[in-house]
């Protein structure tokens, strides 16, 4: 044999070592996340819990392994090996699964996921706050994800943490950067997707606050201390969203944005300075506990498009279409049409011509169809009329609610 051909098969051998020893070295990274700037922290024990959730992709795994996993969080002086604290929520697709004791061993109290054929994966975590130390308003914490081997095993073999901190907030309505206010919303949009809260149109840079669409499966109620507005309002309803704001927020909510569970942007919905169309202002909220109500005028994120107007629709005429179900018992939904964008009020009546309540509150809309969630419960059988009026015409329909 050569020398010259000795030579290059030496090269060769050690080539595929090193290659062989870097595949075998790959170890879980993130490599990717959106994580929101704040997350909801204790008063006492914590008996006012709102879900935080954020997105992750994770490289350096073994291909087509499904992997157990649980999340928490951790402070800076917290040591590698530490797990952490916090409840898990796990985003798993038949239905979420909520544990208040997270392992690797025990069904139920972690989730799971298969990596793709390249050893990546990309999805959502969610936690839940406690009444640990960790979460006291004020300071930060990372999330910290704990894996298994991906071959079965039920302890933790790797530790993976964010690299953007999370501020801790109570629910309070002092003007103070610790603190901060709720907001609820419905929204027409499938259980299970994700929504997001940004600070500009644009939807750059972290969002404030992330969280998913009800129903998804766990029970997030009073008697597992979820805050009233969340347990009364927001669990079990299809389509509700619940979340947490800073109070010291001179922008506002400049963009409500749906994603689906990779990650992809579904539909968003903008305002130019913070407040919404049904009266929703968000801008330095000083509500703690008494949440900022965005409504389905406000933030449909239905998956036809942007704002609500059914996409290709364009009407030629200013009309309130029509009421669905009607009758009805609970809640219905109504659609009306805008030739051109206007500034609009939409109001419910009684009988007698008492007003109920306004759920569009002169809010300049564009033009399209647009749809708009009702609420009956709190009402008794009877006959209620919807108005809706803007520059210079009115049309009225009437509602039948069935006891």
């Amino acid at each position: 044999m050569s020398r010259h051909w000795s030579d290059w098969m030496w090269v060769g051998l050690v080539l595929s070592t090193c290659f062989i020893v870097g595949a075998a070295s790959a170890q879980p990274a993130i490599i990717e996340s959106v994580v929101p700037q704040y997350i909801q922290g204790r008063n006492g024990g914590n008996t006012q819990r709102i879900p935080c959730a954020y997105w992750v992709r994770i490289s350096g795994l073994t291909a087509n392994a499904t992997y157990r996993y649980f999340n928490q969080v951790v402070r800076s002086s917290d040591s590698p090996t530490t797990d952490g604290a916090g409840n898990s929520i796990f985003a798993m697709p038949g239905g979420f699964v909520r544990t208040s004791s997270p392992d690797l061993s025990s069904d139920g109290d972690h989730g799971e996921f298969t990596a793709d054929g390249d050893g990546s994966f990309g999805g959502w975590m969610i936690t839940e706050s406690t009444g640990n130390a960790r979460f006291v308003p004020g300071d930060y914490v990372f999330f910290r994800i704990m894996l298994n081997d991906g071959s079965g095993g039920s302890t933790v073999a790797t530790r993976l943490t964010t690299a953007d901190s999370i501020r801790v907030l109570k629910l309070d309505a002092a003007s103070a950067d610790s603190a901060g206010t709720g907001i609820r919303g419905r929204t027409l949009a499938e259980p299970r997707d994700f929504v997001l809260f940004f600070d500009n149109m644009a939807g750059t840079g972290r969002p404030f606050a992330a969280t998913f669409i009800e129903s998804d499966g766990s029970e997030n109620s009073a008697s597992n201390n979820y805050v009233s507005f969340y347990a009364d309002s927001v669990d079990g309803i299809g389509g509700a969203i619940g979340a947490i704001l800073p109070n010291v927020n001179g922008s506002g909510v400049r963009r409500v944005e749906r994603r689906s569970a990779d990650g992809t942007v579904v539909a968003f919905h903008q305002s130019n300075d913070g407040q919404w169309p049904s009266g929703a202002n968000t801008v330095n909220p000083a509500g703690g506990a008494t949440p900022i109500v965005l409504t389905t005028l406000d933030i449909p994120l239905s998956s036809s498009g942007v704002w609500g107007p059914q996409s290709g629709l364009e009407p030629v005429r200013y009309a309130l279409i029509s009421a669905y179900p009607n009758p009805f018992n609970a809640e219905t939904s109504i659609r009306f049409d805008l030739p051109t964008s206007q500034r609009v009020t939409l109001s419910i009546f009684d009988e007698t011509g008492r007003l109920l309540t306004t759920l569009a509150h002169g809010g300049l809309l564009p033009a399209g169809r647009h749809e708009v969630h009702w609420d009956g419960r709190a009402v008794s059988s009877g006959n209620y009329f919807v108005t809706l009026s803007g520059e210079g015409l009115m049309t009225t329909i009437r509602l039948v609610v069935v006891k």
